[in-house]
């Protein structure tokens, strides 16, 4: 299971950097900036979809793996 955490971790990292190089280049080429439901807004659109997708995705993994490794427990509240 550490590996789909990895793998997730990884796949987050690169959609991070698609976001943060794409966006500004998707902006600055933008062959009609006044239609703001063009094919470069829409690609933006789409890889902050996954990207939001992948944060869910590993938030969940991360906490399975978590909760595998002995010795972790979750906080049970002030009583315990």
């Amino acid at each position: 299971m550490q590996i789909f955490s990895a793998i997730a971790a990884n796949a987050l990292l690169f959609a991070s950097l698609l976001l943060v190089i794409g966006v500004p280049v998707l902006y600055m080429t933008q062959k009609n900036p006044a239609d703001r439901r063009n094919g470069e807004i829409k690609k933006i659109e789409i890889i902050g979809g996954v990207w939001f997708h992948l944060v869910l995705a590993n938030g969940l993994i991360a906490e399975y793996v978590a909760h595998q490794i002995e010795g972790v427990t979750g906080y049970m509240g002030p009583l315990g």
